[in-house]
């Protein structure tokens, strides 16, 4: 939890940075690529926190509307899954340095299991003069179909089985170029 508090206090120093600016923001348009990293925390199994690690490509069609491709990796100690989407983002207004913005991503993904994946975020996009920005953003991330089963051995002898299910909300941290 510390570590999320002190990347959006830095994520925030940045921002005033980029505040005192001179210039305006830069519109964005064609090919915009995106790293990002996340904590999230899985809605089943006590709320165990995972990593997520994603990239994204595609265009800007217009200052607002950006489509593209991705992978992610997420996982923990006793899951891990490799999603491949196709996002969707939403900028509200590219001519301010901060701004709204949401983002829908569909695919699939694999690793200890396979299935349909959704992932809706939304947060604040700080964008700067230069091509570059920074994207803070809220997610919740959903897993169907996921099959792994988790053996545990808990009063008896016999192992009680039980579905694990990745779908988690976290935050996520990015850039984009």
């Amino acid at each position: 939890m510390k570590k999320i508090v002190l990347t959006a206090i830095a994520v925030l120093a940045m921002s005033v940075c980029f505040a005192q600016e001179g210039s305006a923001v830069r519109v964005p348009s064609g090919y915009q690529g995106f790293i990002s990293q996340g904590n999230s925390f899985r809605m089943a199994h006590d709320w165990k926190s995972s990593i997520c690690v994603s990239t994204t490509h595609g265009f800007y069609f217009n200052g607002n509307t950006y489509v593209g491709i991705g992978i992610s990796l997420e996982g923990n100690s006793d899951m891990f899954v490799l999603p491949i989407y196709t996002a969707l983002k939403y900028n509200f207004s590219y001519s301010n340095k901060i701004t709204p913005t949401i983002q829908l991503r569909l695919g699939s993904y694999t690793g200890n299991g396979t299935g349909a994946y959704g992932d809706l975020a939304f947060g604040l996009r700080f964008g700067s003069s230069r091509d570059f920005a920074i994207n803070v953003m809220a997610a919740a991330s959903l897993f169907s179909n996921y099959t792994e089963d988790y053996y545990g051995y808990y009063l008896s002898d016999e192992p009680e089985i039980k579905k694990i299910n990745p779908s988690s909300i976290g935050i996520r941290i990015g850039i984009e170029w």
